[in-house]
């Protein structure tokens, strides 16, 4: 888990230059919706998985982004 984490928190940090945890709220950061839709995509590429447009509208929190990587891996 940890290093799932490490790993998506990585991405976010390309991202953003504000300091973020899993509660920081995305708008927060400064990711707009590009970068959102970006930031997923290279996410479903690096875990090999898709999220659904819905998925994507739902994100609001980092830990949000966290959570459907980590849901859509335990069901492979």
């Amino acid at each position: 888990m940890d290093n799932k984490k490490n790993l998506i928190f990585e991405e976010i940090k390309k991202y953003t230059k504000k300091n973020f945890n899993e509660k920081s709220l995305i708008k927060d950061l400064e990711i707009d919706s590009l970068d959102l839709l970006m930031l997923v995509t290279d996410l479903e590429k690096k875990f090999n998985l898709h999220v659904s447009d819905q998925e994507l509208m739902e994100i609001k929190l980092v830990d949000d982004i966290i959570n459907i990587i980590n849901n859509k891996e335990n069901k492979k």
